[in-house]
């Protein structure tokens, strides 16, 4: 990660949380103290090289999120683009089936 914050061009280093652990052999353990270790690391690298930390994967996990935050990351991924475009065409959905679903005005 030193390497990566020492290129000129890149302004921050994102975590996906999820791949961290899969790469860390922890798989799903978001707050294994490993995980809190590559964080503090990262943020480290980060000063050093004047570049933001960005985290992802924590959308279920706010209060892990928040801690990550307290260290110094400054971009916070809660979700993709897919997620967002989903969650939004289930609640145009549910309005409409609430809205042809009642009875008819007199």
């Amino acid at each position: 990660m030193d390497a990566i914050a020492a290129v000129d061009g890149v302004d921050m280093l994102f975590i996906g949380t999820n791949d961290l652990c899969a790469e860390l052999g922890i798989p799903g353990q978001l707050d294994h103290p490993l995980i809190r270790q590559a964080y503090a690391a990262c943020m480290r690298a980060c000063e050093v090289n004047g570049k933001h930390l960005g985290i992802g994967g924590l959308n279920a996990h706010p209060a892990l999120a928040a801690e990550f935050v307290e260290l110094g990351a400054r971009y916070v991924s809660t979700g993709t683009d897919l997620s967002f475009l989903a969650t939004g065409a289930a609640s145009r959905a549910r309005q409409m089936r609430e809205r042809f679903s009642a009875p008819p005005h007199t």
